[in-house]
């Protein structure tokens, strides 16, 4: 079954989900404030706090002339643009946003193919994101991976540069929607000593190795400035539409998430490195139950380490009842923990994500109370994922909210954003006792 039949009849599905019930939390730092402007539709944010505190937001934005081959929504094609906001008071108020994308429309951006943001400690700000191209060689349209970075706090960014070489091939017929090739549905993430890694789902070797994905990275040894060659570090046998995920741990080891097609099943795994990506360790998958599924789930794999001790959060269908599901290892990563339901009782729950703040860590995703409107909950772990606390609400305005990202404080608080509506609000969060 081809990349076309496989996402493209989900797509429709990919951002119908379920949700659950549970009390609001009344233990928020700074209120949910808006950080789009006003009249723009605005989703997928990603959040970073850098060393001095300050936060960096960014996001996509559809208000935008529709381009050449391209039309809005999760088809394969797409025209949005790229906007990034910052904060220096904890979240309590955001700068302009600032369109990091030079030509309108020029970025290839959904809620499952989201841009990502992370600081170095340095307090360089580093920018991955997909965005529109056309192939040399055949003239169609093509998505592709792209890096900016801010040396001056936010205030400027750099040319975008592209980072995947560009395929000779054409793989239309497995892409579908008028795209010959895509480098997307990636992650980003740097290290204590200035390496930055940018890892995507490729689709260059598609059409003669299979119509699953592959996954190259480019590495930047200089904080960005320049990068290596992009190279293969996974064969054609990644889901070619579940986003990538990366973290790099205080030894400066750096763990992938990702899913593998293996056969009828498309199980969560992960990878790591300990030579600064030079080379990886084999795979290990994450789940109990294997997920039988004949199609692209768009579903990613969130990652957290420290020392022997992994935590693993993602989606499945497999367990009873599907949602998002916790494990945890303590053996770095050669063997799981039974997988935990994230929200007990929940009609579903979907889009975990996980960040470490000081000794506390935290989980967020989104799920829908028996009156089918979504919200965002959380939990956390002073055992690193051990055992966890009771579920909670996030004081979020009224209405439907979705799609949560979040980065962790020293002090055990975490920063996070979500999609509320076509807003994207976000707020300084502190975890009961």
């Amino acid at each position: 079954m081809s990349i076309r039949t496989l996402c493209a009849g989900l797509a429709a599905a990919a951002l119908s989900f379920a949700y659950a019930t549970t009390a609001i939390a009344q233990d928020a730092v700074v209120d949910a404030v808006r950080v789009n402007e006003t009249g723009h539709k605005a989703q997928a944010p990603e959040i970073a706090v850098g060393p001095d505190g300050s936060v960096h937001l960014v996001w996509i934005d559809e208000n935008t002339a529709p381009q050449e081959h391209a039309e809005h929504g999760h088809s394969h094609m797409a025209a949005t643009n790229l906007f990034y906001a910052r904060s220096n008071d904890g979240g309590r108020n955001f700068g302009t946003p600032l369109r990091l994308n030079a030509k309108d429309g020029d970025v290839w951006g959904f809620s499952v193919s989201k841009p990502r943001v992370v600081v170095g400690q340095n307090g360089t700000v580093h920018v991955f994101y997909p965005g529109n191209d056309v192939n040399p060689t055949n003239g169609k349209p093509e998505a592709v991976a792209l890096y900016t970075r801010s040396t001056d706090g936010g205030k400027t960014f750099a040319a975008p540069q592209r980072l995947n070489a560009m395929a000779t091939t054409d793989a239309s017929d497995f892409v579908h929607g008028g795209l010959t090739h895509a480098h997307v549905f990636g992650t980003l993430a740097v290290d204590g000593k200035g390496a930055v890694y940018a890892l995507w789902i490729d689709t260059r070797d598609m059409a003669k190795a299979s119509d699953s994905g592959k996954v190259f990275m480019a590495v930047s040894r200089d904080d960005g400035k320049s990068f290596e060659k992009d190279r293969e570090i996974l064969p054609a046998d990644v889901c070619p539409c579940c986003q990538l995920t990366a973290f790099v741990d205080a030894t400066g080891k750096l763990y992938v998430g990702s899913r593998q097609v293996d056969q009828k099943y498309r199980d969560s795994t992960v990878t790591v490195s300990s030579d600064g990506g030079r080379t990886f360790a084999a795979r290990r998958r994450v789940v109990g139950t294997r997920w039988e599924i004949e199609g692209c789930p768009l579903k990613p794999t969130s990652i957290v380490a420290s020392g022997k001790r992994v935590v693993a959060a993602y989606y499945t269908g497999a367990e009873n009842p599907g949602g998002a599901y916790i494990v945890h290892s303590n053996d770095g990563g050669a063997s799981w923990s039974k997988p935990m339901l994230a929200h007990p009782g929940a009609v579903t729950s979907d889009a975990p994500t996980l960040a470490i703040a000081g000794d506390t860590l935290h989980v967020f995703w989104h799920a829908k109370n028996s009156d089918g409107v979504r919200r965002v909950f959380t939990r956390v772990s002073k055992d690193f994922g051990a055992t966890f606390g009771a579920v909670r609400e996030l004081p979020a305005p009224a209405g439907a909210t979705q799609l949560p990202a979040i980065a962790g404080r020293a002090d055990g608080s975490v920063q996070v954003a979500w999609q509320q509506g076509t807003e994207v609000r976000a707020m300084r969060w502190v975890a009961a006792n």
